[in-house]
């Protein structure tokens, strides 16, 4: 009877043993998921702001948003994210103004000249300002433009009436050195179009000038990622002298003054 019983309590306390341990541990198991949640959480945030930084320093202020966007999903109260983010949003708004007084100040431009029958500067300073502000493009007013181009066009004969089209398009496009060539042959017969060989002049100039605008801005972009904010500062100033209006000189000059002011 006694070997019975023993056997019994030997048997009940091995199946006790067996249950505890098939049992689930939740007290331990929370603390190491929480522990890998957390281990994960912060590879994945350091690595995503490396990113998302050098996507700023290089002036892609979208792609940088959208990846520290992502990090403040997952972690609103990361510092160096919200930091970042706020140096965006205000650049942003600055580079928006930027750009919405330059493309003003195209459009005028542009007006101007269509007023003065000056088809090659009014085109080009309208695609300068559609370039810098999509949203003000006006289909109706372009094709109006268009229209009385086309219009001024049937003064000239044959070939030479799609000789003076493609000079305007070529000019519009930036390619002054075509748009020279094609106007140095039309001027020899059309005396009228002698007036805009100094035109012609001067925008290749601007066009070989832009090769000294992008070494500078190089510079200064180069000098700015490694924390050299006056040298960069100095740089672009150099770039800005020969041309205030472009637009990477403009974003960069923005970043440069958050960093210094």
């Amino acid at each position: 009877m006694k070997s019975r019983l023993f056997c019994a309590l030997s048997l009940l306390f091995l199946f006790c043993i067996i249950v505890q341990a098939a049992r689930p541990q939740n007290g331990g198991a929370d603390v190491g998921d929480d522990y890998i949640e957390e281990e994960q959480s912060q590879s994945y945030s350091s690595s995503d702001f490396s990113k998302a930084n050098n996507f700023y320093v290089s002036g892609k202020l979208d792609k940088a948003e959208l990846i520290l966007n992502g990090i403040l999903l997952s972690s609103p109260d990361d510092v160096e994210a919200l930091e970042l983010k706020n140096k965006i949003l205000i650049v942003k708004e600055k580079f928006f103004v930027f750009k919405r007084d330059a493309a003003e100040d195209y459009m005028i431009e542009s007006e101007r000249s269509l007023r003065d029958g000056n088809f090659y500067e009014g085109l080009l300073y309208y695609k300068r300002a559609v370039d810098l502000m999509p949203e003000i493009y006006d289909a109706q007013r372009y094709n109006t433009i268009v229209g009385e181009l086309n219009a001024q066009s049937l003064k000239y004969k044959g070939q030479d009436r799609k000789r003076f089209l493609q000079s305007v398009e070529s000019f519009q496009d930036g390619d002054f050195k075509k748009a020279k060539s094609l106007l140095d042959a039309l001027s020899t017969k059309y005396e009228h179009l002698k007036s805009y060989k100094g035109l012609m002049d001067y925008f290749q100039v601007e066009y070989a000038n832009n090769g000294r605008v992008r070494e500078y801005y190089k510079d200064a972009l180069k000098n700015f990622k490694r924390g050299r904010y006056e040298s960069a500062r100095v740089d672009l100033e150099f770039a800005k002298a020969i041309n205030a209006k472009n637009s990477d000189i403009a974003l960069l000059s923005e970043q440069i003054d958050l960093e210094i002011q």
